[in-house]
């Protein structure tokens, strides 16, 4: 089984959240509801402290089932909200998972350790959000409603986002695997026993 990480702090080399979310939510629609983690913003604010949560064997099934994965091992979030002026929060986490997928060359197990680092700028209404994306559009950004965010949504797009499209073991390549030579030439072949009847 092989083990590969993916999606470290310091740059995702993919297109932003931002510029994928809406897809995303359609997409993940079904499942984002059992992975709600819904929290007050003020609340959370006033807290101090960062929090967390994770998935439940029941989310980890889903989310094999939507995902097409062999096995997610663990799935956890932390945040912390920060407040800023003019009633804009900022949301920062992380989230950290292990999932095992089939290699897109021999259908082997790949698994993949996940940590990822998010900050999304929360604002209050949409006219405020659309604004700022045209003003800031490098940056992640969304909409709260009446004072709450679901956190476990987005942690669940992070997620998405950080999928290996093209797990591969390694050594494996589209066109080639490599092979243990040795191991190769120790397995009987299935017409030795037809070859040595024949001889006789």
């Amino acid at each position: 089984m092989g083990f590969i990480s993916a999606c470290h702090a310091g740059g995702r080399g993919f297109e932003s959240r931002h510029s994928r979310h809406i897809n995303l939510l359609k997409f993940l629609a079904d499942i984002v509801t059992e992975f709600s983690y819904i929290v007050n913003l003020e609340n959370a604010y006033n807290r101090g402290r960062p929090e967390s949560f994770q998935a439940t064997d029941e989310h980890n099934r889903t989310i094999v089932e939507m995902f097409n994965l062999l096995e997610l091992r663990s799935f956890s979030v932390q945040f912390h909200v920060e407040k800023q002026i003019n009633n804009t929060y900022i949301l920062q986490g992380s989230i950290n998972a292990a999932v095992v997928q089939p290699s897109v060359v021999s259908f082997e197990p790949v698994t993949t350790k996940i940590s990822e680092q998010f900050t999304v700028v929360l604002l209050p209404t949409q006219k405020r959000l659309t604004d700022y994306e045209e003003s800031h559009p490098d940056d992640d950004s969304d909409v709260f409603i009446d004072g709450e965010y679901d956190v476990g949504g987005v942690a669940l797009e992070y997620l998405s986002l950080c999928l290996p499209d093209n797990p591969k073991l390694p050594g494996e390549n589209a066109d080639y695997k490599e092979f243990d030579e040795t191991e190769s030439t120790a397995k009987v072949s299935p017409f030795s026993s037809l070859i040595d009847k024949l001889k006789k």
